[in-house]
């Protein structure tokens, strides 16, 4: 228990330490990405003093959409349950924000993250009770780390591993281990993986529209990773 609980405070600390060097990265390279985190921030600060109830009228679900509450789906991408889901979220879109801005350009970062959001949303509905409700930016997030592995798979990753790892080959991972989740259950820990789904096809989606070649050579190079993977069990026995 002591263990878990050093293992736990030392991962906080250097996941503040990292928000404060990519922030302050970000600010002197002017990027937008920081600007997002802000966002998320003083939102959740604000709701958090003023009226948690806000949360409840602004996440999204498929009774808020029934009800011609339709700015819910965008809404929801700034909203967070609690300290823990807004600071993993806010580590997430620095590292995958930050890459695809200083690569393809705040414009087409803050569209990619918007677009992958709705699509996450519209999706969560789609696949979910009319009662369940979902708030995050993990849709979004999803769909920029889908952007960034199809067009730059390569590109070394210390996220969400703290390890250096190919983006490809981390995305992959992460997304083997939502996969099993989404399909026991949608909300699962509170986590919506069915959005994360919508986020990944809607990065997918974009990336080929942006630059098909190298979206496809992506994808092939994501499958070759998926496959060694799930041959692993095999080989070992």
């Amino acid at each position: 228990m002591i263990y878990a609980e050093i293992l736990a405070s030392l991962f906080i600390l250097i996941g503040l330490a990292y928000l404060f060097v990519v922030i302050v990265l970000s600010f002197k390279e002017r990027k937008k990405v920081a600007w997002l985190v802000i966002l998320n921030i003083a939102i959740f600060t604000y709701i958090s003093f003023s009226d948690p109830r806000l949360m409840y009228e602004y996440m999204l679900s498929g009774t808020a959409i029934s009800s011609n509450a339709g700015y819910a789906l965008v809404t929801y991408m700034f909203l967070h349950a609690n300290f823990t889901h807004l600071f993993l979220n806010s580590i997430a879109l620095l590292f995958f924000g930050y890459h695809v801005e200083r690569e393809f350009g705040a414009g087409q970062m803050i569209f990619v993250y918007l677009t992958s959001g709705l699509i996450a949303g519209g999706f969560f509905i789609l696949t979910s009770s009319p009662n369940a409700s979902v708030v995050g930016a993990s849709g979004a997030i999803f769909g920029l780390m889908a952007y960034l592995t199809l067009l730059r798979p390569f590109k070394i990753s210390p996220m969400p591993f703290l390890i250096p790892l190919p983006i490809a080959l981390a995305a992959v991972l992460y997304t083997v281990a939502t996969i099993p989740l989404f399909l026991s259950g949608n909300i699962s820990g509170g986590i919506s993986h069915s959005a994360h789904i919508g986020g990944l096809l809607g990065g997918s989606i974009m990336a080929f529209g942006l630059n098909y070649i190298e979206a496809r050579r992506g994808l092939l190079i994501v499958l070759a990773i998926l496959i060694l993977i799930l041959m692993m069990p095999v080989v070992a026995f």
